[in-house]
């Protein structure tokens, strides 16, 4: 079985990204928001990079006959971002970071756990850069519903979180705030307490927080 005391990433990411997620008002599919996005970037001058972007997350749960590890799970997510990469998330909200081959060990384990199919959660889109900013847009679907939009905001240049945070809000503000809502402070980025920079899990843990409450609440009018 893998165990519960992760190890938690020392990679850093390059730069610091904050992840917003929204639901499309009732007059507009999602397809027509992000296009919408997508023409505003590209008229301000935002570069579309040649590849699009891509994530998945799947649960693993502990089977019900270990009583050992009754009601344990623990998520996988990929990134295209990092294709050689897996991260494990423990309920504790650790990231283990393992090459690829990792999942190859998950097939080994499946006598204790098992993955649900039923709550395998996406997000996929496009991606800008705009000066030092890198901007995702991007939608989260849940099988084959449509949850939510997102955005990932990044900063290239620093990896120093509070320092950057308002800076990453004021870009949000002026590039973005006729398609989505910006909350009025953006909440702070719990870096790890042996490190004052900004690394590469906590942009990992933001998109799972955001998959985590796609499973389990519908689409509102609502920003979290």
């Amino acid at each position: 079985a893998i165990s519960q005391e992760a190890v938690v990433s020392t990679q850093s990411t390059g730069g610091v990204s904050y992840v917003l997620h929204w639901y499309p008002p009732a007059t507009q599919t999602p397809s027509q928001v992000e296009e919408a996005l997508h023409v505003h970037l590209v008229n301000i001058g935002a570069r579309l990079t040649p590849m699009p972007w891509r994530m998945d997350c799947e649960q693993y749960t502990a089977l019900p006959n270990l009583s050992a590890l009754s009601g344990k799970s623990f998520q996988v997510i990929h990134t295209s971002e990092n294709e050689s990469l897996s991260f494990a998330i423990t309920e504790q909200m650790n990231v283990l970071v393992s090459e690829r081959s990792f999942d190859t060990i998950l097939t080994k384990i499946s006598d204790c756990y098992q993955p649900n199919k039923l709550t395998r959660i996406e997000a996929k889109g496009k991606k800008y850069e705009i000066g030092d900013f890198a901007i995702k847009i991007g939608s989260v679907s849940l099988g084959p519903n449509f949850k939510c939009l997102v955005v990932e905001v990044e900063y290239k240049p620093s990896s120093y979180t509070k320092d950057t945070l308002p800076l990453l809000h004021e870009f949000l503000s002026i590039v973005c705030s006729n398609f989505m809502p910006i909350p009025d402070t953006l909440n702070s980025i719990a870096t790890p307490a042996n490190s004052t920079f900004y690394q590469l899990s906590e942009t990992i843990l933001q998109y799972k927080k955001v998959f985590d409450e796609c499973r389990r609440v519908n689409p509102n009018m609502a920003m979290t």
